[in-house]
């Protein structure tokens, strides 16, 4: 996927991209904010069509969601060179670290990211990682 066929929604996020095999992913977003949300998630059936948003990079209790087979991963901070940036690439899976989102809800610690559930297309074709509303449909 280039970076203009991602362009199909408007954008709310950009952030570093982690280096990986895979140039972006379409799925819906759900927050995991701790183990025990990980936990949860990673029984649940559409595992691989989910997004999931950490807070932060060096969040290793991401790591079952990433052997889960997520769609695709967003953190809040962190580097291409941190736990997740590193098993991301790993597993393939395309990631956008250090994201600063212009719409969304705000989290418990005033963060601001996209409501779980809403589908998003991420890109990390380009130089910059970014992040998309994208049709329902897509």
């Amino acid at each position: 996927m280039t970076t203009s066929e991602a362009v199909t929604g408007v954008q709310i996020g950009a952030g570093v991209k982690a280096f990986t095999s895979a140039s972006g992913a379409i799925g819906k977003i759900r927050f995991l904010d701790s183990p025990e949300e990980v936990l949860d998630f990673i029984g649940d059936t559409d595992v691989e069509s989910t997004v999931v948003i950490s807070r932060g990079g060096t969040t290793t209790f991401m790591s079952p969601a990433l052997m889960a087979g997520v769609a695709g991963l967003i953190t809040l901070q962190g580097a291409p060179e941190s736990h997740l940036g590193i098993l991301s690439r790993e597993f393939g899976i395309p990631c956008v670290m250090s994201t600063q989102f212009t719409e969304g809800i705000q989290t418990s610690r005033g963060e601001t990211i996209p409501a779980d559930g809403t589908t998003v297309r991420i890109d990390t074709s380009g130089d910059t990682g970014l992040v998309f509303l994208a049709d329902a449909d897509d």
